[in-house]
């Protein structure tokens, strides 16, 4: 499956489309963390948008994390909007829900 992860410019943060698999799942990863690296820090609240993501999965949630992770050591909360079910099941499950402040 193809999945891709871009800079989106309103609001300033990610927007991912695609399926995020094991097959792609750290050149995914890796391309998210450049994206935020290079996102001004003057930018506010950054955003995550799943609206185009067609599955949520673990490996979703690992990908997120990763990019949270990011977010926070350029002391910015990486908020996610239209989440899958499925994958905010995941996360509810894990108890990392909260992580992500999601938005609907």
């Amino acid at each position: 499956m193809t999945a891709s992860v871009t800079r989106q410019e309103q609001p300033v943060g990610l927007l991912v489309t695609g399926c995020i698999d094991f097959a792609n799942a750290e050149a995914l990863a890796a391309e998210g963390q450049a994206i935020l690296a290079r996102l001004p820090d003057a930018a506010g609240e950054w955003v995550c948008h799943l609206g185009g993501l067609t599955a949520g999965n673990s490996i979703t949630a690992a990908v997120l994390l990763s990019w949270q992770r990011v977010a926070r050591t350029r002391r910015h909360q990486l908020t996610v909007t239209a989440m899958p079910d499925r994958l905010q099941a995941i996360l509810r499950a894990s108890n990392l829900l909260p992580v992500f402040n999601p938005v609907k």
